[in-house]
């Protein structure tokens, strides 16, 4: 299961709209000495399993990452190194391990043209559950993700900036382990191979930036069964953009295009619309207003063998109390349409944190976080409250 509790948040693999920064005509940094943060959490929950039947357990949850670089705006290497591990006080088949290394180098060729590549790799190891009627059976999986990235940077005059990107990564699972070895291991989840391709060009007039994007993304995916549990697809984004910054903070993102899902043995072909608007307004008294809302193709994080059509609306405010002391408190509500299985998962969740800084180097955390999630079709309802305390540094 997932570590932490389904926050207000996007996920990480949404990307806001209409944001009128590159990252590939980014300036570097100056030279720096490591970079080194940490974090120690306490948790409990009531659904430790993750699941409809509620087990409540406590967990620590320890994460920490270095970055590190050297060279100057011109032409500069990175690299970032982080990891993560979970451990749970009894239900210790749910404790996860992970750990992950990038290394970028940025080179500016020319005036008005830019090159960064990347490389990655990521480990891990994920504790999970199996329910065979009243049984709970331990599984275990590892797994390897491999990448590389290329982007290139041009200015093409006039406030205007284009950027062309290739990347691609596979994912290396290895077989599934069941507790005491009671089942053989087996392979359950697919090797895939992710290869995308990306242009964007942008324009910023004043407070405003204007832009148009299109990419396609090839996945090969390892057979597995039959029918298979997972299928090969082809996907392709094209998308308009606008986004607003206000001089008093305020700011506005709007992107509206189509994406075409186009699944293995023309199982599935489906163009649909896509958008997603994000919004940030500073409030009297310090408060802070933010807001997501979008709707996409997911084809990672799906119980489908092809991909699920997701719909995701989020809220939060903010405040600082004072320089040191901070509270936010937010709400999602989410809809996710598995293709195929032709089933619905409706999620929702609310959530309150309190931030204060002890020092300049760190941190206290406490949060709560509350959610809820409703399948269809297996008639499967999860109710889950995750509360901890935190304490976070930073070398």
């Amino acid at each position: 299961m997932a570590c932490a509790a389904v926050t207000a948040r996007a996920e990480s693999t949404t990307v806001p709209a209409a944001e009128p920064t590159a990252p590939a005509t980014d300036p570097a940094a100056s030279p720096t000495d490591p970079v080194i943060t940490g974090s120690l959490e306490r948790h409990w929950t009531n659904n430790a399993l993750d699941s409809d039947r509620n087990v409540s357990d406590w967990y620590s949850l320890l994460r920490g990452t270095l970055q590190q670089q050297w060279g100057d705006n011109d032409a500069y290497a990175k690299l970032n190194a982080d990891f993560q591990v979970s451990h749970y006080d009894r239900t210790t088949i749910e404790d996860d391990r992970a750990m992950g290394v990038s290394a970028e180098a940025f080179r500016r060729l020319a005036p008005g043209l830019e090159l960064r590549g990347t490389l990655t790799y990521r480990v891990s190891s994920t504790g999970d559950n199996l329910d065979i009627g009243p049984l709970t059976l331990g599984t275990r999986e590892f797994k390897q993700v491999f990448g590389a990235q290329t982007q290139l940077g041009i200015d093409l005059g006039n406030a205007t900036s284009l950027i062309l990107e290739a990347a691609d990564s596979f994912e290396k699972l290895g077989a599934t382990h069941f507790q005491d070895d009671l089942i053989l291991p087996a392979k359950l989840h697919a090797d895939r191979n992710l290869f995308q391709l990306a242009a964007r060009i942008t324009r910023t007039v004043g407070q405003f930036a204007f832009g148009a994007s299109a990419s396609a993304l090839f996945a090969s995916v390892e057979q597995i069964g039959y029918p298979p549990l997972f299928l090969s697809f082809n996907a392709y984004t094209i998308r308009a953009e606008a986004a607003y910054k206000a001089s008093d903070g305020s700011t506005l993102g709007v992107a509206l295009g189509a994406e075409l899902l186009r699944g293995a043995n023309d199982i599935y072909e489906r163009w649909r619309p896509t958008w997603q608007v994000t919004f940030g307004k500073p409030l009297p008294r310090g408060f802070e207003l933010r807001g997501t809302y979008f709707g996409r193709y997911e084809t990672s994080n799906t119980d489908d063998p092809l991909a699920s059509w997701l719909q995701r609306a989020e809220l939060e405010i903010g405040v600082k109390l004072r320089e040191n002391l901070g509270l936010a408190s937010g709400i999602f509500y989410e809809i996710k349409d598995n293709l195929l299985y032709e089933n619905q998962e409706r999620r929702d969740g609310v959530y309150a944190e309190a931030t204060y800084d002890a020092t300049k180097s760190m941190a206290i955390v406490v949060r709560v976080d509350v959610n809820r999630t409703i399948k269809t079709v297996i008639d499967d309802r999860e109710h889950t409250v995750d509360a901890f305390i935190a304490l976070r540094a930073k070398i």
